[in-house]
């Protein structure tokens, strides 16, 4: 049961929530933490908050950020359904509940977050840890589950969650926008929002029992990435205090360029195409497209998806080089880190992708050994000897191969040049896998999420040794916002990530919690070979772009 909190008075006005009885945790949602970006603010860097008169009831969550309805999600939810290892009847219970799952309610305006708390007292100078949510930077929210939850805050911290502008509203670049920006740029508004998000944390949390000077930021999948970006955003230094990353993975890279990162040209490129779609080219199409409502911009057909494929660009103030140039020459922020993937990430990504290399949607099996040519080069005849199966478009090995280059490969690259500049770091691997024996989805992508977050998904099997890996995952996480390293009593020690102690811990059911040397190592070296090349690349791209830019 929950009742009235009592009130808080931040910058912008007095605000009461909820308070959670049973679990005694204030609960605040629904927060503004900037202007609706509407109308002239459409495409503009979030701005402040305005002030309210009277009191702010927080009590409920706002709109979820505007995004793709042909997102592929039910592609994804019904691969999850049937690697459950159900029998069919429960298999098809469950696709038929997914599909009669009301959506929330969307909208530009979005820019809020929510606050839980175990104490309200400003002098209590409890952790705080900053939720960043993901979904390919195209869907997700704050409130998505099992994130909506009170089982960190149990453990004594402040949590925060936040949303964010996504997709089209959130990353589209347009030369007319780079032209009205104070630093020529334009894009990223997502990323810009995660700041503005974690500069009212700044500012405010002490009022929820915060402590400003220990703020942790964690997300998962782009959410991971998106903590990528904080660490290495020069407008993020300072906000934070402590990262996670889980699963993070490289925004999708632009289908239309086959390339795995966008340049901040290469985006304006692609946002005049989408432009031209709608208004007639010429100057005035930005104003013109302002005018066009959320709904008539995301009508495009499914087929033409491609062109609302909006991710973070590089280059401007907020992204000035990608993470992994920035970790790579050791300039990312200094903080303790902790960073890990699942076992098998490729399980459920597969089949939303259709390909084994992120940007090549939907290939036919025969056209594997081309595409990876293509993309891995001098590389790709290795590949298939350390993947068997891979060279014929096999399924299974596709999943494995995915799997690494995706996800895993980024885990070891940040762990490996952070774990060289002699900042902590704390490395996992996540292998609990669903308790049926017909299971084909291992530990998927995203599996984690319930065990941190500590809240069992709706009709979805969790047994006695399940609820003590959450038990244990969640003590880890909060423990590490406290201190930066994760280890206490009376769990597994947590080893720390070097060198010279390629460590990391394994989180699994049982006696598979507990240290573990890094695998797959000379496939992840690989990968981080073909990495370093990308950046290399990319700065070309970059310079090449650069010098045919008319003055």
């Amino acid at each position: 049961m929950s009742q009235p909190t009592d009130s808080v008075t931040i910058r912008s006005g007095v605000l009461t929530g909820t308070y959670d009885k049973k679990d005694k945790i204030n609960v605040f949602k629904g927060i503004p933490y900037a202007q609706p970006p509407v109308g002239e603010l459409r495409w503009k860097p979030p701005q402040p908050a305005q002030s309210w008169s009277g009191t702010l009831r927080a009590e409920k969550a706002g709109p979820v950020p505007i995004q793709l309805k042909a997102d592929g999600s039910h592609i994804v939810i019904n691969a999850f359904i049937e690697g459950q290892g159900w029998g069919k009847l429960k298999t098809g219970a469950m696709k038929r509940l997914a599909r009669l799952a009301p959506r929330p309610k969307e909208s530009e305006d979005c820019l809020t977050l929510n606050v839980r708390t175990p104490s309200l007292d400003r002098a209590a100078k409890l952790p705080v840890m900053v939720w960043i949510f993901g979904g390919g930077h195209m869907v997700g929210s704050a409130e998505d589950l099992p994130a909506d939850s009170n089982a960190l805050s149990r453990r004594g911290v402040v949590t925060v969650t936040i949303n964010y502008r996504l997709g089209l509203m959130g990353y589209f670049a347009h030369p007319e926008l780079s032209r009205e920006s104070e630093q020529g740029v334009s894009g990223n508004y997502g990323t810009l929002d995660q700041i503005a998000a974690l500069r009212w944390v700044q500012e405010n949390i002490s009022a929820f029992g915060g402590d400003p000077d220990n703020v942790t930021i964690f997300g998962e999948s782009s959410g991971g990435e998106s903590v990528a970006y904080m660490m290495t955003s020069p407008l993020a230094r300072g906000l934070f205090h402590k990262a996670i990353m889980q699963s993070a993975s490289t925004a999708f890279p632009m289908i239309l360029l086959r390339h795995p990162f966008l340049t901040n040209p290469a985006g304006e490129a692609l946002g005049q195409r989408f432009a031209d779609r709608f208004v007639p080219p010429g100057d005035g199409q930005v104003e013109a497209l302002r005018q066009i409502s959320q709904e008539q911009l995301y009508q495009l057909p499914y087929d033409e998806l491609a062109f609302r494929w909006f991710n973070p660009v590089v280059g401007g103030h907020a992204l000035e080089r990608h993470p992994f140039e920035v970790f790579r020459d050791g300039d990312q922020a200094q903080v303790p880190l902790l960073l890990g993937s699942n076992a098998d990430e490729g399980t459920v990504l597969l089949p939303l992708m259709g390909s084994p290399v992120a940007g090549y949607l939907f290939v036919e099996d025969d056209e594997v050994p081309g595409i990876i040519r293509e993309r891995f080069g001098d590389l790709a005849d290795t590949f298939f000897d350390l993947y068997p199966g891979l060279s014929e478009g096999q399924k299974s090995a596709q999943k494995i191969f995915l799997g690494d280059n995706f996800v895993r490969a980024q885990d070891h690259f940040y762990a490996t040049y952070a774990a060289e500049t002699g900042q902590p770091v704390y490395r996992y691997l996540f292998t609990r896998r669903p308790p049926s024996p017909k299971q084909t989805i291992g530990a998927y992508h995203s599996a984690e999420l319930a065990f941190v977050h500590g809240k069992q998904m709706p009709l979805f099997d969790f047994t006695k040794a399940d609820r003590a890996l959450a038990q244990a995952m969640g003590d880890y996480w909060v423990q590490f916002a406290r201190s930066g390293d994760p280890n206490l009593s009376p769990h597994p020690e947590w080893p720390l990530f070097t060198a010279d102690n390629p460590q990391q811990m394994q989180l699994g059911l049982g006696t598979d919690l507990g240290a573990m040397e890094v695998d797959h190592r000379t496939k992840l070296d690989l990968f981080r070979q073909h990495l370093l090349g990308l950046v290399e690349e990319m700065k070309q791209l970059q310079h090449s772009e650069l010098e045919a830019t008319p003055a």
